[in-house]
């Protein structure tokens, strides 16, 4: 690099041996270098933690622990005491996502209109032990209605004030809320939702670890992919519950490393 010398500046050296960064990056080196190769090299500081691979989560046995103590921890409780909720969206259009085709040939499926831009709906479901609890369904026209795209922190509370609670109410005592660590989950909101509702029976509520909740609310995976196949005519959802809490690993003497890979 040489400062006012055609063809030495940091643009036409990026151009010229193809830097990836571009000029940007030759600069912030620039700037950064005293004379020595050790100032160039990556110094770890503060901000975003580097992010891990899915594969490296699942190998970490720090993770399986945290997840471990989480299920010994649900396994003192009875599972009908246990009330698992969560969300999710089914889109009136769902293709399969598998097909076959002949040895060659590219894998397509002919559609009318992408599943993302079909109609969507939002789903909020409450499950114990031995059934449903509460559900709510937010239609196309109740998210267009409330100028939405998916559930929010209000839409929830007002699920719990108005279904959640008195269902909880009328079915049993010192219960325990499990749910994920989502934004819209605010345990102080649905704490006072309870409360506004006269519902003195939850005990608490309580988070999922970070990125295990398929391995820990029945929900998450078994329940909400029975729901979404039911929609598709197969088989009732309340046959699936014990099921689903059984390979939740929250029972009462469940292995809680049993789905650990070796």
């Amino acid at each position: 690099y040489r400062r006012g010398i055609h063809g030495c500046g940091f643009k036409s050296l990026a151009k010229r041996f193809k830097i990836k960064g571009g000029h940007t990056l030759i600069a912030q080196r620039y700037r950064q270098w005293d004379g020595t190769s050790e100032s160039l090299e990556r110094k770890s500081g503060g901000g975003r933690p580097r992010s891990v691979t899915k594969q490296e989560v699942a190998l970490d046995p720090g993770y399986w622990m945290e997840i471990a103590n989480f299920r010994r921890f649900l396994q003192r409780i009875g599972n009908d005491r246990l009330i698992f909720f969560d969300e999710t969206a089914v889109y009136c259009t769902m293709y399969p996502r598998r097909t076959l085709v002949t040895p060659g040939q590219q894998a397509l499926i002919i559609v009318d209109k992408p599943s993302a831009y079909a109609s969507c709906y939002d789903l909020i479901g409450a499950i114990n032990g031995s059934q449903p609890v509460a559900c709510m369904v937010l239609t196309p026209d109740d998210r267009k209605e409330k100028d939405i795209k998916g559930v929010r922190k209000y839409i929830v509370n007002e699920w719990i004030l108005k279904k959640l609670a008195p269902a909880i109410n009328r079915l049993i005592d010192n219960v325990h809320l499990i749910c994920d660590k989502s934004r819209v989950h605010n345990e102080l909101d649905m704490m006072q939702a309870f409360k506004d509702a006269n519902c003195p029976s939850v005990i608490g509520i309580h988070y999922i670890p970070t990125a295990s909740t398929k391995y820990i609310s029945p929900l998450d995976n078994t329940i909400w992919h029975s729901l979404k196949e039911t929609l598709r005519g197969l088989y009732p959802i309340t046959a699936k519950i014990a099921g689903a809490y059984r390979k939740s690993a929250i029972s009462y003497g469940a292995d809680v490393f049993y789905d650990q890979p070796h």
